[in-house]
């Protein structure tokens, strides 16, 4: 799923294939549609044909340099996947929009940020008229997979002994959205064949011996746990990875990232005109949401008593449900 979400703004990424049949990466997605299609035919009774479909601002995996090209493909891939798996009347809607529409009715000025597995996305909405609108939508392509890749590098690359390969062969090991296009490429046996030695070995096991998924789940659940304790065991037996990781050390890695956050988050205001001094509330979704040096950053900025947490997993989902009901009334299903 990660992955294909990954691709969905890549324009050099086609598709691929498994057991000899081809998958465009829209077929990929109606798989997913096509269920949800049938979950919601069985529970309402009807034929479901229209779907509000949630989107980041900033598609992660797309080229800078092709960004509008790129946004444009996702949109074209999301939107064919739909009509494949038997939707007729499709609209998009920002997920950090989303999360604010979801909330009860304000009268002052709020602003949702989204940081989850991809991206990070921030809505600001103004309804000090009376009629909510949102004034700045911003987004950039950090995620909660981009930090699970920067412990990796840092930490739990190091500690493997895996600094010592290529570099190209490093940074494409640096998470489970890149190691997936290492295990499709015939060539690499033979260049780790070529390398030899314990690293080799360890990437060999990796890559052919079951172990990638529970590998990069072991990464990101020690980042899940620094969110409350101040350090956490890194572990996995078969590779013989045993580290602990300090949240301290975490957080002086990270310190880019956020700073990109940050000016993502002022990026909105800007553009909505107005200052943090401005806002009321400030909701907090995603998983990523937690991470306790995010959560400083934003009560540095707009005062810890504004900050609200919403579900990170369903957050969104509401608000797009509320949105397919202003469309369509009862008639839709949200993604």
């Amino acid at each position: 799923m990660s992955g294909v979400k990954h691709e969905l703004a890549k324009l050099g990424f086609a598709g691929t294939n498994s057991w000899a049949t081809d998958f465009t990466v829209g077929s990929l997605v109606s798989v997913v549609l096509a269920r949800l299609k049938h979950d919601a035919d069985r529970a309402t009774g009807h034929n479901v044909r229209s779907l509000v479909l949630g989107h980041p601002v900033v598609f992660a995996g797309a080229d800078p340099s092709t960004r509008e090209a790129s946004d444009a493909e996702a949109f074209l891939r999301l939107e064919a996947a739909a009509r494949e798996a038997g939707f007729t009347d499709i609209a998009f809607l920002p997920e950090p929009t989303a999360a604010v529409i979801g909330e009860r009715a304000n009268s002052g000025v709020e602003v949702a940020v989204d940081f989850g597995g991809g991206t990070f996305d921030v809505a600001v909405l103004d309804s000090r008229s009376g009629k909510p609108h949102v004034a700045g939508i911003a987004g950039i392509a950090i995620g909660g997979e981009t930090l699970d890749g920067i412990l990796f590098e840092t930490i739990v690359g190091p500690a493997l002994g895996l600094d010592s390969l290529p570099s190209w062969l490093f940074n494409e090991l640096r998470t489970v959205s890149s190691v997936r296009l290492l295990m499709a490429d015939p060539g690499i046996p033979a260049v780790l064949a070529r390398i030899g030695g314990g690293p080799a070995d360890a990437v060999n096991a990796l890559l052919y011996g079951g172990h990638a998924y529970e590998f990069y789940r072991a990464v990101e659940a020690a980042k899940i746990a620094l969110s409350t304790e101040g350090a956490a065991a890194l572990e996995f037996a078969p590779l013989g990875l045993a580290v602990e990781v300090r949240r301290s050390t975490f957080e002086s890695m990270i310190h880019p990232e956020l700073d990109l956050i940050a000016a993502t988050v002022r990026r909105a205001l800007a553009e909505a005109g107005l200052g943090p001094a401005d806002v009321d509330r400030v909701l907090i979704t995603g998983g990523s949401g937690y991470i306790p040096a995010f959560r400083r950053d934003l009560a540095d900025v707009f005062g810890e008593g504004k900050l609200e947490q919403r579900d990170a997993f369903t957050a969104v989902v509401h608000g797009l449900g509320v949105r397919a009901q202003q469309l369509w009334g009862v008639k839709a299903v949200q993604v």
